[in-house]
């Protein structure tokens, strides 16, 4: 939280959320965590990173800022709803928005009571008006009800592992939904997210 802490963004200045922590380094005092790769979780450092831009993926979609890059997660994840979440990997995978307001933006965030909280502050949208997030799965992508079998010559003779667990994929719709004084007014598409559905797999040798 602290390296987005306090970020101010000009009229039409776009927000990158890899160019703004750079590279997560344990020099920069980031630690290893849980991430994902090929389907796999696994430690590296800087892990658990995306729960920051999720986070504040959650409040610039709130203050109705323009989101220019957005990916779901490998799978959904557990501390935000599906299809609100937004992953970052430096140096491929980033999250961008641009303040397209006629006045200044400023990124609030802090991590207090083991959670990590993220605000826009600025002009408000107006007298009474809202917008929550509103995510509906619209298709279940079932996984194969087989095993995949690969053979790691790295494995100890006779060793086996399962390095990939099965898991069912969604296709989620999510909009932002608009209210006035408490009652909604409007609503619009803002992305479909697809998390792929995952193959059981074992290695051995």
């Amino acid at each position: 939280c602290q390296a987005i802490n306090g970020r101010a963004l000009m009229p039409g200045e776009t927000f990158s959320f890899n160019e703004t922590t750079g590279q997560r380094t344990t020099a920069k005092g980031y630690q290893s965590a849980g991430a994902i790769a090929a389907g796999q979780s696994i430690e590296e450092v800087g892990g658990g990173i995306c729960q920051v831009s999720s986070t504040l993926f959650n409040a610039v979609a709130r203050a109705n800022l323009q989101i220019d890059s957005r990916s779901p997660h490998a799978w959904p994840s557990t501390y935000v709803k599906i299809g609100e979440d937004a992953t970052v990997n430096w140096p491929n995978l980033d999250f961008k928005f641009t303040n397209n307001r006629t006045t200044p933006v400023f990124v609030i965030a802090y991590y207090k009571d083991r959670k990590c909280s993220a605000e826009i502050w600025g002009m408000t949208l107006g007298t009474g008006i809202t917008i929550d997030l509103d995510s509906k799965i619209i298709k279940t992508i079932e996984p194969s009800a087989t095993t995949l079998y690969k053979q790691n010559t790295s494995l100890p003779v006779g060793a086996s592992e399962e390095t990939i667990k099965a898991r069912t994929g969604y296709v989620v719709e999510t909009y932002t939904v608009w209210y006035k004084d408490g009652q909604e007014v409007k609503r619009e598409l803002l992305h479909t997210s697809t998390y792929k559905a995952y193959q059981r797999t074992i290695e051995y040798n």
